[in-house]
């Protein structure tokens, strides 16, 4: 029997997916990306659409078990509940015409994964106000943050998995049968959790704990030989195996960065393996805590016999073992190095103390030493403006704290200094030469504190500042960074080193906190107990958060008042001020907040019982798993040398060593990461040459999808965060290499930025995701009949996905995908003459044929087919010069040149952009004016008038050119609402004239014609 399509191959709501993406990159609290900094993470709204998607069939294909037919139409059918969640929209929301959406289970399962709220749709049909970012995604939604606990809206995804899941073997089976068998496992896991959490003093390994856990594990492990395996061979951060693990997959993962590991052991195993409740006797608790910790017990957290406390119930055990031996680290740490950071006279702690590195004046006759700012502002927002403004006596420069507007310039313009004193400029490469033969000195200008109405700033004590100058020297780390990438420009000052990222007093503190770790290893002795293994390795994580706040590269944000870290460029810049946390107070920045940010993340992920295995190791090792024993892979690939993750993860790496290296010897027993055999294309792990780290890079990516084919029974579902051509080839050629073929392909927007309409750059900010499955590839196919083949797939996909309200780019990211699957079903494709067709070519072959498919059913001039087109292609980006021939060819009378001559488009080079409404009328001031002229003329003269303040000369216009509200010109503007990027200006005004239609035609019937003036022949 033929397999049914899943429901990724076939359509995806990409806008609520992106909307509640572009949120989630502002959701902090409980957030994995908080536990511990990693770069490029895929937002967890994707990751959790794309792993449910992956995994259940479309069910209007043919080939949709009837059991999963029905399962969706009971658990998201309008019966099912007395609202109906999961109805479709009446008119969708971000067309610009009345579009049902037709009410069928495909949509229904679709609406599941992600609906927009009543009133965002009233946002994006009527311009009504944007609702705030929680409010946008619909609370059935399974991708909404807040959902990601909720067992109900969790639980109906996970059914749904394992009915269509279980359906394939069980194919007799009906939706009530299967989803019994599902209640029946999921009772037998809160069962045996039951059991095994209400023991007592469960921590001690008795007989009956053995047999609790023993029980659990069993009902565990019997839930998931029933659910679909899933693999991630780029794990990275974890985003993807978290997702899966939460729909109750056996998840699977894997990652050649040691750094990767712990972040994945800390994410994605321990909360959900220890993160549970336990109940102790009050000997026991004050054996393990102590009697202060036991009198600090909430009254809520103990346990009462005949009136007297006589145990304590812990809700996480994991987070509050990790919260006491992080306070006792902290506390032995304090004891040891708390007068480094001596408090005010009031006792007050500061938050931070504010630093600059000083340069030399080079005038011999000067020799002035300068603090290197920039600016003077130590916040600059909206309500509050406070600055160093400094005093000049003699050589001294003195500061005095002043509020309000600075308008001093600052004395570093690109590292190079101009001296207060004599005036002179001193270049970049001197105060390089500087820093390079001693080292830039360094002087505390300002401390932050916490006041009562936020954060306030002072001038440092004499006491602060001699603190800051007796401090021992400690070892520091002598590891190497490396050059142009976690470098950044580092190397051409003299920073080579990580540990010449840390000032004097950060690395005794650093140091500390590594001495007094080693204590509290040897009481847990995490060797021997995985339980202690899981606590200490959160112990190393929470000092690689110290370590982020604790660096002379971190940065002071005089605009929001925080501390940032390192890495907001993915490489290291030359820092000439910055902040140096107190880790010993309670604020911002501190050790203890920084601990809040773990427990949070542990408590968040703790509610369900399915763990991921993780395993530190580079993929493409066919022997890692059976043949066809995963059901699907879903990856996040690295690309290229976007990210050079080895480089900068070192900088953790060489604190970890020394933190965990110990409780993790085999993940840290090479020197730093392993670099060579990362699957990433930069050319200094390569001897330096471009064209080996290309190839490097292909043909490891090659080998891990090859793999992958052999391991993966089902789908494997691939994002990539990049839309050239490059990218794309790379991606189809890799994929097809390995016998696979691409079957779907979905654009989705995944950072706050706005997107540019068309694929013409590379931008992070938009994802690609593509769905493959295995193929068996025929001989040699011929151009012309692949090209045939490629435009009827393509006008078929293109009618049914604008039907769903698939506009622009994200209709062509789809014929993508559609194309490759046409292409891929050949060994070879050629040409006439025996030349092999690219995928670049092949990419153009599906442009064409969208174009030719969206053209179809417009009804006006060719040059107004021609605008609508290109912008749906293109947008207003650039594009090769050539594309303007090949286009205007597709089924068009158009001359090139033409299209030149009335600024349709406008040369820039040997480029062109689609010329803009405004950029239109500049260049012919007549635009428009012509009776019977082109559309686009028209709409883009009503356009400017809407614009202007004349609407006198707007309704005579609409009255003789737009007076018919169902006219060609209307439908001319509706379609290019529906294609123009919303943040543009041609967006607004189209989108405005086209609200105000019905007014506007109304209020055209009456206007008055301009008075013409009589005048005599003869004066």
């Amino acid at each position: 029997m033929t397999p049914p399509k899943k429901l990724i191959e076939v359509a995806m709501p990409i806008k609520e997916i992106s909307a509640e993406s572009v949120r989630d990159k502002s959701i902090r609290h409980g957030h994995i990306s908080t536990l511990h900094l990693w770069w490029a993470r895929r937002p967890l709204p994707v990751c959790r659409a794309v792993v449910f998607a992956s995994l259940v069939p479309d069910p209007l294909d043919e080939n949709c078990p009837q059991a999963f037919r029905d399962a969706v139409e009971m658990l998201l059918g309008n019966q099912a509940e007395q609202i109906d969640y999961y109805a479709p929209y009446k008119d969708i929301p971000w067309t610009s015409v009345y579009d049902p959406m037709e009410d069928n289970l495909r949509n229904r399962l679709q609406l599941f994964i992600g609906k927009f709220t009543d009133e965002m749709q009233q946002h994006l049909l009527y311009h009504k106000p944007k609702p705030a970012a929680g409010k946008q995604i619909a609370d059935s939604s399974l991708i909404k943050w807040d959902n990601k606990n909720n067992e109900k809206i969790i639980n109906k995804a996970r059914k749904l998995i394992w009915v269509a899941h279980n359906s394939k073997e069980n194919t007799g089976a009906t939706a009530n049968d299967l989803l019994a068998s599902f209640d029946d496992h999921y009772k037998a896991i809160k069962d045996a959790e039951k059991a095994l959490y209400r023991l007592p003093d469960r921590h001690i390994e008795t007989e009956q704990v053995l047999q609790a856990t023993a029980n659990l594990q069993r009902a565990i492990d019997a839930f998931l030989d029933k659910m679909p395996r899933v693999f991630d061979p780029f794990a990275g951060g974890g985003a993807i195996p978290l997702e899966a693990a939460r729909l109750g997959c056996r998840s699977y993962g894997n990652d050649i960065n040691p750094v990767a590991h712990i972040i994945q052991k800390g994410s994605l195993e321990f909360p959900q393996k220890y993160g549970k409740p336990i109940s102790y006797s009050k000997t026991e608790f004050i054996k393990l805590y102590g009697q202060d910790t036991w009198d600090k017990l909430s009254g809520s957290q103990l346990v009462y016999q005949n009136g007297e406390a006589i145990g304590a119930k812990i809700d996480n055990r994991l987070s509050f073992d990790v919260a006491f031996y992080a306070r006792k680290l902290l506390s032995e740490a304090e004891k040891e190095i708390g007068h480094y950071y001596p408090a005010d006279t009031k006792g007050g702690k500061p938050i931070a103390y504010y630093w600059a590195r000083v340069g030399t004046c080079s005038n011999p006759s000067c020799k002035a030493e300068v603090p290197l700012l920039k600016g003077f502002y130590l916040a600059n927002t909206q309500t509050k403006q406070v600055y160093l403004h400094p005093v000049i006596n003699g050589k001294q420069i003195d500061f005095e704290v002043r509020h309000g507007k600075c308008d001093l310039d600052g004395w570093n313009n690109r590292g190079n200094l101009k001296c207060p004193f004599c005036g002179s400029i001193t270049d970049v490469k001197q105060i390089k030469q500087q820093n390079i033969n001693g080292g830039l000195g360094e002087r505390l200008l300002a401390i932050i504190v916490d006041g009562q109405h936020g954060k306030e700033y002072r001038l440092p004590t004499l006491s602060e500042i001699a603190s800051a100058a007796i401090i021992p020297t400690v070892e520091r780390p002598t590891e190497k960074m490396q050059r142009n990438s976690a470098g950044g420009d580092t190397f051409s000052w003299g920073v080579t080193e990580w540990g010449q990222m840390f000032s004097p007093r950060q690395l005794l503190a650093l140091q500390t906190l590594v001495q007094k770790l080693q204590e509290i290893k040897a009481a847990l002795q995490p060797d021997k107990d995985d339980y202690a293994k899981a606590v200490v390795t959160y112990l190393g994580i929470l000092l690689d958060r110290v370590i982020l706040s604790n660096t002379s590269f971190g940065r002071w944000h005089n605009g929001r008042e925080t501390l940032e870290h390192p890495f907001a460029k993915q490489a290291i810049p030359m820092i000439f001020d910055y902040p140096e946390s107190n880790m010993f107070c309670n604020s911002t920045g501190s050790a203890y907040n920084q601990l809040e940010w773990l427990t949070r993340y542990i408590e968040s992920e703790s509610n369900f019982p399915f763990a991921s295995k993780m395993q530190n190791a580079s993929s493409g090792e066919k022997n890692q798993f059976a043949e066809k024993y995963l059901t699907a892979v879903v990856t996040d690939p690295p690309y290229y040398d976007a990210i050079a993750y080895a480089d900068l993860s070192d900088f953790f790496y060489v604190w970890l060593k020394r933190t965990l290296g110990d409780v993790y010897p085999l993940n840290f027993a090479t020197p730093q990461t392993p670099k060579t055999e990362e699957c990433t294309a930069l050319k200094h792990h390569h001897s330096n040459s471009k064209d080996r780290a290309k190839a490097h890079f292909e043909d490891k990516l090659t080998q891990i999808f090859d793999a992958i084919e052999h391991q993966t029974s089902d789908i494997v579902s691939i994002m990539f965060a990049h839309q050239s051509t490059a990218a794309w080839t790379t991606l189809c050629n890799s994929i097809l290499g390995a016998r696979m073929n691409i079957t779907g392909s979905w654009a989705m927007d995944t950072e706050m930025a706005n997107r540019s309409l068309g694929l013409a750059g590379a931008a992070l900010e938009s994802s690609v995701t593509v769905s493959c499955k295995p193929s068996q590839r025929e001989g040699f196919g011929s151009y012309r009949e692949v090209k045939r083949a490629i435009e009827q797939t393509v006008a078929i996909e293109v009618e049914m996905l604008y039907k769903l309200g698939f506009r622009g780019a994200d209709l062509l990211t789809a014929c993508f995908g559609k194309a490759v699957s046409e292409f891929g079903k050949y060994q070879r494709v050629e040409k006439a003459d025996g030349s092999e067709v690219s995928v670049a070519e092949l990419l153009e072959m599906a442009r064409e044929a969208a174009f030719n498919a969206l053209l179809k059913g417009f009804d006006g001039d060719d040059v107004t087919k021609f605008y609508i087109g290109w912008l749906q292609l293109f947008g207003f980006a650039e594009s090769d010069f050539d594309d303007a021939a090949k286009f205007s060819r597709v089924g068009l009378s158009i001359n090139v040149d033409e299209l030149f001559r009335q600024h349709i488009l406008i040369k820039n080079g040997n480029k062109q952009t689609l010329g803009t409404y405004e950029e239109r009328i500049m260049a012919s001031k007549s635009l428009g004016d012509k009776a019977g002229g082109n559309l686009i003329d028209l709409v883009h003269r009503a356009m400017m008038m809407y614009k202007g303040s004349d609407r006198q000369a707007l309704l005579r216009y609409i009255n003789e050119r737009a007076s018919q509200p169902d006219g060609n010109f209307w439908r001319v503007l509706t379609s290019l609402c529906e294609v123009l990027p919303q943040g543009s200006d041609d967006y607004k005004q189209a989108s405005g004239l086209l609200a105000n239609k019905d007014s506007l035609i109304r209020e055209s019937k009456t206007v008055q014609q301009p008075a013409v003036e009589q005048t005599r022949l003869f004066e």
